[in-house]
């Protein structure tokens, strides 16, 4: 019957039905992201201690590169000092001293001392920073916030390398060898990795590893994924990355994947600077796509997936695909 009723329908219904279904399917999917977004970010309430942290990371920021510019304005940012002066007392109240606020203190205390030549800070607000120094017990605390001069010389003598071939020797990788790769070479690129620049430094990353002897979890990864066929039992880890939209805010929807797209990219050059091959796994994920992944192991709610990188050992020699690039002139303009 269902064969008969295929040959009965005209090829346009067939169409009109096929765009429809595209288009629900398409309205579901923004509807998910958007209830997401709401509940889990920070657009509204800053309802959890990550929340607070990526408000105040923000906020601190801020600061700091007001301080960094060619020539600070005295007496710049009062009023939002002053509220992360608020937020930040409410914090240590809530959680206690932190790196957190660790970086907070030290910004405040430089912003504060680049004051003294030119007393526009209101009294107000510097009896409020002094009380919130003292609170945090600065004193007890090594330098990690505020500004720092760099001497062009150390930049150049990190150059003395062939960036331009190390970039164009990667290729993704699908045939690896059987050895297996050591969690410790892993987890050394992604600390590396947490220097990636992030909007406001929020560094909203969160990173899954899963090891090579987890098979089941792998399996069970890779099963919602579709780009892995032919070779994913080959795979010796899996890094799931992913983002945390508790560090955004109502203005920033896709700012999430951005950071999350830049940080994955540095632990893939990371990983290729150790010699691993490596291949990305795209996790754009409709509704039901999506609810099979986090249903595949448990994770921060607010989470969202960025990409799956799959890693293994490099053989002696190995077969990729070309993937010829498009001209520069196709995908840049001059203006």
């Amino acid at each position: 019957m269902k064969n008969l009723i295929k040959k009965i329908v005209p090829k346009s219904a067939k169409r009109l039905y096929r765009a429809k279904q595209t288009q629900l399917s398409i309205i579901k999917d923004y509807v998910y992201d958007y209830r997401k977004f709401k509940r889990e970010s920070a657009s509204f309430k800053l309802r959890s201690k990550e929340m607070m942290q990526a408000y105040i990371l923000k906020e601190y920021h801020a600061v700091e590169k007001g301080l960094a510019l060619r020539e600070p304005r005295p007496g710049f940012g009062g009023p939002r000092i002053g509220a992360l002066a608020d937020i930040v007392d409410d914090y240590v109240t809530k959680y206690g001293v932190d790196a957190i606020t660790d970086m907070t203190v030290y910004t405040l205390r430089e912003y504060l001392n680049f004051d003294e030549g030119h007393a526009q800070v209101a009294p107000v607000l510097k009896d409020k920073l002094e009380r919130l120094l003292l609170r945090c017990d600065e004193s007890t605390l090594n330098k990690t916030g505020g500004t720092k001069m760099v001497p062009k010389q150390d930049i150049m003598d990190s150059l003395n390398f062939d960036y331009e071939r190390f970039f164009k020797s990667r290729n993704s990788v699908r045939d690896f060898s059987e050895e297996p790769v050591p969690t410790a070479t892993i987890l050394k690129v992604i600390d590396t990795a947490r220097y990636t620049p992030s909007v406001c430094n929020r560094q909203s990353w969160k990173v899954y590893v899963i090891e090579h002897s987890n098979v089941e979890l792998k399996r069970k990864l890779l099963n919602v994924q579709n780009g892995n066929k032919g070779f994913g039992e080959h795979i010796s880890s899996l890094i799931v990355i992913t983002g945390k939209l508790s560090s955004f805010f109502a203005y920033e929807r896709n700012q999430v994947y951005i950071d999350g797209g830049m940080f994955a990219m540095s632990i893939v050059l990371g990983l290729h600077a150790q010699g691993l091959g490596v291949c990305c796994l795209n996790t754009s994920y409709a509704k039901k796509q999506y609810e099979a992944f986090t249903n595949s192991m448990e994770m921060d709610s607010d989470c969202v997936p960025i990409m799956f990188l799959a890693v293994g050992q490099l053989k002696d020699r190995y077969s990729v695909a070309i993937s010829e690039r498009r001209p520069l002139t196709d995908i840049v303009e001059v203006r």
